[in-house]
């Protein structure tokens, strides 16, 4: 079977993440996924499947980046080879039931390799015409291999052969006496031209022929003859069909994941939302430095939204404080999608984003309460991290937004400084939104030089910018900007 190369190069063996299972619902992937699949559901399938792969390596990763700029640069030339595969995996395949001649078997094994024959031809064709659109290495090699492969002469002989193989001039066999007068070396040779209408050709030595009202009998020894060439013939077509079947299964779900992307980059261009491909950095070098980073899936669902700049270069640790509603939960999710995006070879929405690769993203998020008791919350979150932190690796990434915000201040940073200590001692990297100023403040009084400080803006009228910036944790979440700013118009009566 053709290798198709588009998702990382022929014979590379892909090294995948190991993520978290909450990362799709914590970090709000459904839209994302949504707007991917376009309302094919194969599409949606294959984009599920494949972008939870983080793929760890940067070559694989450019390869990919390379492939989906030459989709977006030319969706025409996707769509049609996707609408070609899709077509192909379709082909029906017959299958015939007991006690059906060796020929009408052979007849129903042709109908569908006749079908893909012309599939191929089609697929070549769009290849060509698209020859000045194949840029990268993926789309180029397969360009040219189908175009060497696949070529008009190549084809025209593959339709010859399976014309002939229906036999409307006649069967052609030879076949020798064996022990016990049995036929042995049985051998099926060319069809005959239309002039000869005979079932065995004139050889050197003993030949006869049959013609096409010629019936068989039970126990008629032209059976041992004429039934096990045509059997063998039709398990070689079934299997030659099989192999071009799955090469377009293949191709087709390579496609649809591309197709998947020039779905999203098509809705995020039409918003007006900045796009680029990241620049991976392999594991070893700690960076994480972005311009106008926004969230994915805010961007598909409302307009204006605010990005932000950040150079946490170094930085292993980053600690968001700040006021509330002030776009920290947003923030986190915006660098969880990227770094998931980055690493399946996608675009992320920024104008640059560079970072390390990472072995795993995981999410904690806050959960509701559990309805059938079974668990405090603190029981709930202390199970959850326990789980994560057993199934992480050292490289990996974590994201925790409000972790043990279900105690007081004081336990909350009892907990969380050893567990985030021992994981930035592995080398883990960690994102961190949250409220415990106790905590956030003896991290930053300690000075870590792996640490960065972010704090969500407002305005001196409290109003959020939704930006971050760099700073110290603050002792408030300003909670109470949020209520003057909806009661400003309001009089509280003396009751």
């Amino acid at each position: 079977m053709i290798p198709i190369g588009l998702l990382q190069p022929p014979g590379r063996e892909p090294r995948a993440a190991r993520n978290g299972d909450a990362v799709a619902e914590d970090l709000g992937l459904a839209e994302l996924y949504n707007v991917m699949a376009g309302g094919d559901e194969f599409i949606a399938g294959v984009v599920k499947a494949i972008v939870p792969l983080s793929s760890t390596d940067c070559d694989v990763i450019r390869h990919r980046q390379g492939v989906l700029a030459d989709c977006c640069a030319d969706p025409a030339m996707l769509r049609t080879c996707y609408t070609i595969a899709t077509e192909a995996t379709a082909v029906r395949r017959w299958t015939s039931g007991r006690g059906r001649e060796p020929r009408g078997k052979l007849g129903l094994a042709l109908q569908p390799l006749q079908a893909l024959v012309g599939l191929l031809r089609q697929i070549r064709q769009n290849f060509e015409k698209s020859a000045g659109s194949c840029r990268s290495t993926g789309l180029d090699r397969l360009r040219r291999i189908l175009t060497d492969q696949l070529d008009d002469d190549y084809l025209a002989l593959l339709e010859h052969h399976v014309a002939a193989l229906y036999f409307e001039h006649g069967m052609h066999f030879s076949a020798a006496l064996g022990v016990g007068n049995k036929a042995d070396r049985i051998m099926l040779h060319e069809p005959p031209a239309a002039a000869k209408r005979t079932l065995f050709g004139r050889r050197p030595g003993i030949a006869f022929e049959a013609f096409d009202n010629f019936e068989f009998h039970d126990g008629d020894p032209l059976r041992a003859v004429i039934e096990p060439p045509l059997d063998s013939v039709a398990e070689l077509i079934s299997r030659v069909t099989d192999n071009v079947q799955d090469f377009f299964r293949q191709l087709r779900t390579e496609l649809a994941f591309y197709l998947g992307c020039v779905n999203l980059h098509e809705r995020l261009t039409a918003t007006g939302t900045p796009i680029c491909f990241p620049e991976p950095v392999a594991a070893g070098e700690t960076l994480l430095r972005t311009t106008d980073l926004r969230d994915v899936g805010l961007s598909l669902t409302a307009s204006n939204v605010v990005g932000n700049d950040i150079d946490a270069t170094g930085s292993t640790l980053l600690v968001v404080t700040g006021a509330n509603s002030g776009g920290k939960s947003t923030f986190l999710r915006s660098v969880g999608i990227a770094q998931l995006l980055m690493q399946a070879g996608i675009f992320v929405t920024a104008r640059s984003f560079t970072a390390d690769l990472r072995d795993g993203v995981f999410t904690h998020f806050v959960r509701g309460e559990d309805p059938a008791m079974t668990h405090g919350r603190l029981d709930e979150e202390l199970t959850r991290m326990r789980a994560i932190t057993d199934r992480m690796s050292g490289t990996a990434m974590l994201l925790c937004n409000e972790p043990f915000a279900s105690t007081d201040d004081r336990d909350a940073a009892a907990l969380a400084d050893p567990i985030v200590s021992a994981l930035l001692d592995s080398g883990v990297k960690i994102v961190l939104v949250t409220h415990l100023y106790e905590f956030a403040h003896r991290r930053h009084v300690a000075g870590h030089g792996t640490d960065l400080f972010l704090r969500a803006q407002r305005d001196s009228d409290g109003r959020r910018t939704y930006r971050l910036i760099v700073g110290a944790p603050e002792p408030t979440s300003h909670g109470l900007d949020i209520f003057r700013r909806i009661f400003a118009d309001h009089q509280v009566g003396d009751g």
